[in-house]
């Protein structure tokens, strides 16, 4: 055979750039001896010819396509196939596909499929993007249907997922590969994880009669089996209603058919074919070393293997010791921190040297781990002891609800509490009982009026030491990285001076919800709100009154609002009352520059470093609302809380009062206090954030990084080693990284994932929720109808009065927009998490925890927040 035909003898997974991933599988299964039916691909080098002719016009067709613009790509896709569809196959081609052929009985009947060089990888499947003809007979129709696939290389849906995933045109080609045709009595697809819990020790066969190309399609519902690989055991069977099938026709082609009554609702397969089947499968799992997709067929009682490929949309597994076989439980610190984006891996290493406890030799605590780009904790220990279970589980159902379901589903199974590390809360306790001992004092007796004004200090004083201490004239830069993780290291202890206070705020404020009793829950949500003190509403005020300040000069609003996007303040020195305005605006830098969107992620600017986003959202203010109204509305809801708090003890038997009293006032005096811990270890990253780019400057102008934004490629421990002596080149191993990152920035992180790799997902219930209504965590009071603005960036976009703010989660740097939100929605969060306080503070309804709000809610919907009961609907 020539350059343009391969035998399946000759070719493995090497070959991809010469058959595609699709045909590398293939030839690779066969020469390992999988029972793949024989056959031959047409190479890249085929393809290349044919387009050749017009290459240049292809690719220009394509050029500047924006994948938002739906009807261009089809416009532009339809041209380009036109185009194609009159150029013939190259002579040289049709020769050696003609030489092929007849090596094979002239009657025989071939599955013709197109295999793309980027195609069948572990990173992307491209699965079904371009075309493949079943029950191909004779060299005519073979030649055509190999031009068809050449063509399908530019199918509206092939040229939109390459855009989407970062392919371009040129640098893909396509393989056509040539199967004898198995004319089966079953098919189907098997995944050796399964696809839905992502458990890794679960095999998911989907079966149903006649060729797959009925159930690929989505024309016919398959039987699901589930087999436990370890035992052999099969956990699980749904027969489906088959109503159909597509079969062979004698003369080529297919033909659907509709089955017979009885053959409906009959199981496809036997149990000795699914235990068959699975065992293959976790054959050919082990032969690539990892997850498989594969397509099978069975014919007079044989199977064979037609197709296997990376399951591409798992989420990473966590990593556990080679000797450990015990069930880990993981949670995600990224959810309970609502931030839930990819984060680099220096700043989840930098993460992990914030707890103290099961430190390995690097100084980072084992129980924290990066898993797909998030911070996830391991909670095996804790939870395997009863007392931990208990008071664990009951703190996640503050912090969020979908997560505390999901922690309960897996701490119920026999496997995860026979075996594994166990850990007694009390020696927690024991530890911090300096601490523990002070809680009581403060909700029953210490005096909490001022408290806020103390800890305010002691952070000032904290994140003033840190200072001085990095910038010590006499460091090198690795005693310099020393003393930035110390100042990570010593962060908790220094919380540990005020979170006595801050968890009796949170207890009191629970205990008064049960002691006022469900009719006074208006009077308790007042006195919620409003409160004076908390670093994040008093923020969020300032940022109001830099909208005051701009408004309050003609010349300097003018200049701010024909600024484009990517807006700055260059030139607004020069108007008048520009320099009044740049002077506030620096005071605001001063107090809370170190803080932005997605500021748990080190790498991310700082308002500081770039204050676009920020001058967005003053612009925006200015544009929606008026002088002086943020001041306004929370004055109004202090003087609410306060009447509040003078009205609830009446309200409540008297034997109540007194304790109703002092809870009440430790709620408004301490609550204030729960915004502190992490604005100070904002405030430290970014101390530590400058520390890293001075090091990062130096590494790259010695030609280790590339340059210094790498340095958030590497983890504490690379950047230890390249510091402690002659350093290595670190670029490639920061590509790597970077390519990884991108791959994990597209995967949508679980709440809580288990060694076996399963993703829990448990469904909220709301009791008299109506049909279709979306349930989440009702974390803030009311009922409110209202346009949706769903707002993935707080950066770029703003409310308008009275518009719902739906969003993937909120963090500080989102908090300028409750100032026109009138409901909230989001997909991460719980009773206590920022989003929720904010919006109990601002007096605005809100549901949380809502999956996937983003993707089912559109701009422009109107909505019902029921903050009641917890959920929202979608109105006409």
């Amino acid at each position: 055979m020539s350059d343009y035909v391969l035998p399946f003898a000759r070719i493995d997974h090497s070959a991809l750039a010469e058959v595609g991933g699709k045909g590398a599988n293939l030839g690779e299964m066969a020469r390992a001896g999988f029972p793949v039916p024989d056959g031959f691909c047409v190479t890249t080098r085929a393809y290349r010819a044919y387009v050749a002719p017009v290459e240049a016009q292809v690719y220009a067709m394509l050029e500047g396509l924006d994948p938002a613009d739906l009807s261009a790509l089809r416009r532009a896709g339809q041209q380009v196939r036109d185009l194609l569809a009159q150029q013939p196959l190259p002579e040289e081609v049709v020769q050696a596909l003609t030489e092929a052929w007849q090596d094979w009985p002239p009657d025989q009947a071939f599955a013709v499929r197109s295999s793309a060089t980027a195609e069948d990888l572990p990173t992307a499947s491209f699965a079904g993007q371009q075309d493949t003809y079943l029950n191909v007979i004779g060299l005519q129709a073979l030649t055509e249907q190999t031009r068809q696939c050449f063509i399908s290389l530019f199918t509206d849906r092939a040229v939109l997922y390459r855009m989407q995933n970062g392919f371009a045109h040129a640098q893909v080609a396509l393989s056509v590969v040539v199967q004898q045709m198995v004319l089966p009595e079953l098919s189907g697809i098997l995944f050796t994880a399964d696809p839905i819990s992502e458990n890794r020790h679960v095999t998911s066969i989907d079966a149903s009669f006649g060729l797959g190309e009925a159930l690929v399609s989505g024309l016919v519902s398959a039987d699901l089996y589930k087999v436990d690989k370890r035992s052999g055991a099969i956990v699980s069977r749904e027969i489906a209603r088959k109503k159909l099938a597509i079969l062979p026709l004698a003369e080529g082609g297919t033909e659907q058919v509709d089955l017979p009554e009885a053959q409906q609702t009959a199981a496809a397969l036997s149990d000795t074919q699914i235990t068959a089947l699975s065992a293959l499968g976790a054959q050919i799992e082990g032969h690539y070393g990892q997850p498989q997709d594969i397509e099978w067929a069975i014919a007079g009682g044989e199977i064979f293997i037609t197709q296997s490929r990376p399951i591409t949309s798992l989420y990473p597994m966590p990593q556990i010791a080679l000797d450990d076989d015990s069930l880990h439980v993981f949670l995600s610190l990224s959810h309970l921190q609502v931030m839930t984006d990819a984060m680099p891996p220096m700043a989840i290493s930098l993460w992990r040297y914030f707890p103290s406890i099961g430190l390995n030799a690097q100084g980072e605590s084992r129980y924290a781990q990066d898993i797909g780009g998030r911070v996830y904790a391991d909670l095996s220990p804790i939870l395997r002891h009863p007392l931990g279970r208990r008071i664990l589980t009951t703190f996640m159902g503050v912090a969020d609800q979908l997560a505390q379901a999901a922690l309960k589903e897996q701490v119920q199974r026999p496997e995860f509490l026979a075996q594994g590390e166990r850990y007694n809360p009390l020696r927690l306790v024991f530890l911090l009982r300096h601490y523990a001992r002070r809680i009581p004092w403060f909700i029953f007796f210490g005096k909490t009026a001022g408290e806020v004004a103390k800890v305010d200090g002691l952070m000032r004083d904290y994140v003033d030491q840190v200072a001085l201490d990095l910038r010590a004239p006499d460091l090198d830069p690795a005693q310099r990285f020393e003393r930035a993780l110390a100042a990570l290291r010593g962060l908790p202890p220094a919380f540990g001076a005020w979170a006595p206070q801050m968890v009796a705020g949170i207890l009191s404020q629970r205990w008064l919800h049960r002691l006022a009793g469900a009719q006074n829950a208006d009077l308790v949500a007042d006195i919620e709100r409003g409160v004076v003190g908390n670093v994040v509403t008093d923020m969020n005020l300032a940022i109001g009154d830099l909208a005051d300040a701009a408004r309050g000069s003609e010349e300097v609003f003018a200049h701010l609002s024909r600024v484009p996007e990517g807006v700055s303040l260059d030139g607004v020195a020069q108007v008048a009352g520009g320099p009044e305005f740049l002077a506030k605006w620096q005071a605001f830098l001063q107090r809370y520059g170190a803080r932005g969107p997605s500021e748990i992620d080190i790498s991310r600017p700082r308002w500081h470093e770039d204050s676009g986003s920020l001058l967005q959202m003053v612009l925006g203010m200015t544009q929606h609302s008026e002088a002086g109204a943020h001041r306004r509305h929370y004055d109004a809801l202090t003087e609410a809380g306060l009447r509040a708090a003078q009205a609830l003890p009446a309200r409540v038997p008297w034997y109540k009062r007194a304790l109703v009293r002092r809870l009440t006032g430790n709620s408004r005096d301490l609550m204030p206090l729960r915004e502190h811990h992490k604005f100070m270890m904002i405030m430290v990253l970014d101390e530590v954030k400058t520390v890293l780019l001075e090091i990062a400057a130096d590494l790259s102008q010695r030609g280790v990084l590339a340059q210094p934004e790498d340095i958030w490629f590497l983890q504490a421990g690379d950047l230890r080693d390249a510091l402690a002596g002659p350093t290595a080149d670190l670029r490639a191993l920061v590509s790597q990284r970077r390519a990884d990152f991108a791959h994990y920035a597209r995967k949508a992180p679980p709440r809580v994932i288990t060694s076996e790799g399963e993703h829990p997902r448990p469904n909220l219930v709301v009791e008299g929720a109506p049909d279709g209504a979306m349930i989440g965590s009702a974390v803030s009071s009311g009922i409110y109808e209202g346009i949706a603005r769903v707002v993935r960036d707080p950066g770029r976009e703003t409310l308008a009065p009275g518009e719902i703010l739906v969003a993937p989660f909120t963090d500080p740097g989102w908090t300028p927009l409750f100032v026109n939100a009138s409901a909230l929605v989001t997909e991460v969060g719980g009773l206590m998490t920022h989003g929720s306080v904010v919006a109990r503070e601002y007096g605005i309804p809100a549901v949380v925890g809502v999956p996937e709000a983003t993707a089912l809610i559109k701009t422009g919907d109107r909505l019902r927040i029921n903050g009641d009961a917890g959920y929202v609907e979608i109105l006409p």
